[in-house]
């Protein structure tokens, strides 16, 4: 299995200092349901049973957009640069994709916040035949908004740098750290969770969300820090400039402490701890996202019930 390296924003000292600043803040951020052992697992569970993006409809959309992507690479090697890629479900995909598709020297690096899941990822993308080699780097990209140095030397050829979830996990500030990984003429394929335009459509969608896996799983970041007993987790949209994003949120009934580790901070009763914030988009929002990043060639592909778009573009 690949090493990992892991860059100082995703050490256990950041994350702990990360973890108090939020709840101070009253939330805990959603990084945070992701780095543990545990919590990863329960992640990788909802996401292959409920995700559009590892849904079929969802994997048409994924498959159409690595197809625009491949074309628009031009000939020769081929560096994969999975950010914030998770287990890597949809990267391995794509590395299968390349392969199938006669490229011979495919390179890979994974990279991603939780060492579990990063780990996970870099064996899943290893094991994709034809694939020369992969490397994992554990960062937290909302820190580290220049990952460029941290890849080291550009290797030969092109990067493909993919950007699958987080337009729906951070909002448009996951863009930054991805886009400085690219130079004039490599290429880059996002994905974003969508709002479908038919009636009944945010119904379904909170219907996805608003279950006792997913309540449970993110409760378990609560039980790590002794908020247990915070209580339950409810779910609702917000509709605020510009934005809709579903939020999950806990509301504890008397004062509680959090422990992480030695440091104590006091969650007062009546105020809320947000627990999730997940954005959805259309595809001319994430289009112009896109564009006003500095992309060209931008291409966005809809699954066919409407619920996940992925956009291939090139750097200029």
């Amino acid at each position: 299995m690949p090493d990992v390296r892991i860059d100082e924003s995703a050490s256990p000292a950041a994350h702990r200092a990360g973890m108090v600043a939020a709840l101070a803040a009253g939330r805990v951020d959603n990084r945070f349901h992701y780095v543990g052992e545990r919590s990863a697992t329960m992640w990788r569970d909802l996401a292959s049973a409920h995700s559009p993006a590892q849904a079929e409809d969802g994997l048409v959309a994924h498959d159409v957009a690595a197809r625009t992507a491949m074309a628009l690479l031009p000939d020769g090697p081929v560096h994969v640069i999975g950010v914030a890629c998770g287990d890597g479900v949809k990267e391995r995909r794509l590395l299968g994709a390349l392969v199938s598709a006669g490229r011979t020297e495919v390179h890979a690096t994974a990279v991603d916040v939780s060492v579990p899941l990063v780990s996970a990822a870099a064996e899943a993308m290893a094991a994709v035949p034809g694939v020369t080699d992969v490397d994992a780097l554990a960062v937290d990209i909302v820190a580290r908004r220049d990952l460029s140095p941290l890849l080291g030397p550009r290797r030969p050829g092109t990067r493909l740098v993919t950007l699958f979830g987080m337009m729906s996990t951070l909002g448009p500030v996951a863009l930054a750290p991805t886009l400085s990984l690219l130079q004039p003429g490599d290429v880059v394929m996002v994905s974003a969770n969508l709002l479908p335009r038919r009636p009944g459509a945010r119904e379904e969608v909170m219907a996805q969300y608003d279950t006792a896996p997913t309540r449970e799983w993110l409760a378990a970041v609560l039980d790590d820090i002794g908020l247990a007993g915070a209580g339950d987790v409810t779910m609702r949209w917000r509709e605020e400039a510009g934005s809709l994003a579903i939020i999950g949120e806990v509301t504890p009934t008397e004062d509680m402490t959090a422990h992480v580790e030695d440091t104590v901070v006091v969650m007062p009763a009546g105020r809320p701890i947000r627990l999730l914030e997940s954005f959805r988009h259309d595809p001319a929002g994430l289009e112009h996202l896109l564009r006003e990043a500095g992309l060209d060639d931008i291409a966005t592909h809809a699954s066919p019930d409407g619920e996940e778009g992925v956009a291939a573009a090139t750097a200029r």
